[in-house]
């Protein structure tokens, strides 16, 4: 997001929440080292929060399209726990393919670690809870890659991360086959809004 998009951001939020624009307009503050202490920074300003209850609405809220929102709604509610609550992520297998037991788990073990390679750098908070917790990984069933991407899509519509593993077709399935797909780590209130009607593997 550029600069005119996050004071168009600013302005718009402060219409909502105060009812009136700003008469003036604020100066734009120094760049954040990172983009979760900018939003940290952005929260505590529209909320009036302390630092700590603006980092705890930042992680709950995710890396959406609308996360700054959602973070100071929930900091304006108060209604932010530290830590968030049990963590855990979840691989989505499709039993279409057929695999065998041993393509299953090397199919997880790719996504697993595609994902958190991508946690690592867009979410160490949520990361660390996870690895906290005991590092829950739950498979999952899906019928066919329509289903897994559609659930992909959603999820990463909801600011959680995801990664789809395309195998290199050594054995089993033809190259470049999606065949697991990773949701996570998160807040696990937050996974299961996406995957929480499928079984398990």
């Amino acid at each position: 997001m550029g600069d005119s998009d996050d004071e168009a951001a600013a302005i718009a939020l402060s219409l909502t929440l105060h009812g009136e624009p700003p008469a003036t307009a604020p100066a734009a503050p120094a760049p954040p080292p990172d983009a979760e202490s900018g939003l940290v920074a952005q929260v505590m300003e529209f909320a009036g929060c302390s630092a700590e209850l603006a980092r705890g609405a930042v992680a709950a809220a995710g890396t959406g399209p609308d996360a700054l929102e959602l973070a100071v709604t929930l900091a304006l509610s108060g209604d932010v726990q530290q830590p968030v609550g049990p963590h855990k992520a979840v691989c989505l297998v499709r039993r279409d393919l057929g695999m065998g037991a041993g393509k299953v788990a090397a199919q997880v073990a790719h996504a697993a670690l595609g994902v958190y390679r991508l946690a690592t750098e867009r979410c160490p908070d949520v990361l660390g809870h996870w690895v906290g917790d005991g590092e829950a990984i739950i498979v999952l069933g899906v019928d066919s890659v329509a289903e897994m991407k559609t659930l992909l899509a959603t999820a990463a519509a909801h600011g959680l991360c995801t990664y789809c593993v395309a195998d290199a077709g050594r054995t089993q399935v033809s190259a470049g086959t999606e065949t697991v797909g990773c949701i996570g780590p998160a807040p696990v209130h937050q996974i299961d809004v996406v995957t929480g009607h499928l079984s398990l593997l």
